[in-house]
């Protein structure tokens, strides 16, 4: 493949072939004109030569002829469109069909296995297929529906994404995301105050909440859920060190899987608003976990979520070292620090008309700088910079 030099690429000029960014990033289709808007993006982000099987040609445009970056040469928004639409329309069904179920518990003391079965095949099925959407769990839409049942959803998530790069067997994943939805049932055994708080909980209210694993294990046990399910919710607030409840476990003595629920469900507390105090990002939820890996968290769990989600999670709004503003679209399982970014702007904060994805394990110039706040994504939008 040749390299040719963006400075002697001209407007409305064609390459006879395919051109490329890198060896897999197809930039132009064969005799697809170059036009101003893209030579302004490739200099902006320091490409200094595209690669093509051609040679560039004399040949140019006629005027009427369309000017406009080819569909397909950076992410397609409308295919991303749909993809969003189709996650938030599972992750609502989510939600619904887990209100059903508690609620099903606490009219008939019954959770029906086989359809409870079905629906986390169903989220294995839409994780596989939607990761990076489904997996951005401070953007979707919660309905209204209480935090017990997004908190219990979300952690059914996150466990099972986990637990996918642990490459358990699909049975274990499905006994996993079982786990994941049912790990608070015992909090419907407690009185509505713990559910329903709007404040930080008194000490004796918190020695009360530490009955609800005990709870909810000796519920499903009673409903006949396999043992890996059960003790998994029973152990879930377990720790390392063994300051956790009920029992006081440590170390190896806890269930793996309790430990995942444990690692899934300590993120997504963080990262969701309460009434008495607001949610972290995700990158900062991430640190405080790592702080703490030693003492509260298995380490290798904690490795694993932060794989699947890269230090910086999908969804994250950030700036890079160019003072641009970026989107991480995607996670890079072989380097969590350099996710792969979608760019929203460039470095003077102008919005970008079309949306290149930049991994950045290639592009050493344009790792990221830091984390955007609420606030200041609220101003970025407000001030039509970020899309709403």
């Amino acid at each position: 493949m040749k390299s040719i030099p963006v400075q002697t690429l001209k407007p409305n000029s064609l390459l006879s072939g395919t051109a490329y960014l890198d060896e897999s990033f197809i930039l132009l289709s064969p005799e697809t004109p170059i036009t101003e808007e893209l030579l302004r993006l490739l200099n902006a982000w320091g490409y200094s030569a595209i690669l093509s099987e051609d040679t560039l040609t004399s040949k140019v445009v006629v005027e009427n002829e369309t000017n406009e970056t080819p569909a397909g040469t950076f992410q397609d928004d409308a295919e991303e469109g749909v993809a969003q639409e189709e996650t938030q329309k599972f992750y609502s069904s989510l939600l619904e069909f887990t209100h059903r179920l508690f609620d099903n518990f606490l009219k008939r003391s019954a959770i029906p296995i086989e359809p409870l079965t079905e629906m986390v095949k169903v989220l294995i099925a839409t994780l596989k297929k939607n990761r990076r959407f489904l997996l951005r769990l401070g953007e979707l839409d919660r309905n209204g529906f209480s935090y017990i049942i997004s908190h219990s959803v979300n952690v059914a998530i996150l466990s099972v994404a986990i637990g996918d790069t642990l490459k358990l067997p699909s049975h274990k994943l499905i006994e996993l995301g079982m786990a994941g939805l049912l790990h608070e049932l015992g909090m419907f055994k407690l009185p509505d105050t713990f559910q329903n708080a709007n404040r930080p909980l008194t000490e004796a209210e918190k020695r009360a909440l530490s009955a609800h694993p005990l709870l909810g294990y000796r519920a499903l046990r009673e409903l006949g859920f396999p043992p890996n399910v059960t003790l998994a919710v029973l152990e879930h607030h377990e720790k390392e060190d063994g300051k956790g409840y009920p029992q006081g476990l440590t170390g190896d003595k806890i269930a793996m899987s309790a430990k995942i629920l444990s690692v899934a469900s300590a993120y997504d507390a963080q990262i969701v608003s309460r009434p008495f105090r607001s949610a972290r990002s995700g990158y900062a939820s991430l640190v405080e976990l790592l702080k703490d890996s030693k003492k509260t968290y298995d380490e290798q769990i904690l490795r694993r979520l932060v794989y699947t989600l890269s230090l910086y999670p999908i969804g994250s709004l950030v700036e890079l070292k160019n003072k641009a503003l970026a989107m991480v679209h995607d996670a890079n399982p072989e380097d969590p620090r350099h996710p792969d970014v979608k760019i929203l702007t460039d470095e003077s904060r102008k919005p970008l008309p079309e949306f290149p994805i930049i991994k950045l394990t290639e592009r050493s110039d344009l790792d990221i700088l830091r984390v955007l706040n609420s606030e200041e994504i609220r101003q970025l939008r407000a001030d039509k910079i970020l899309r709403a």
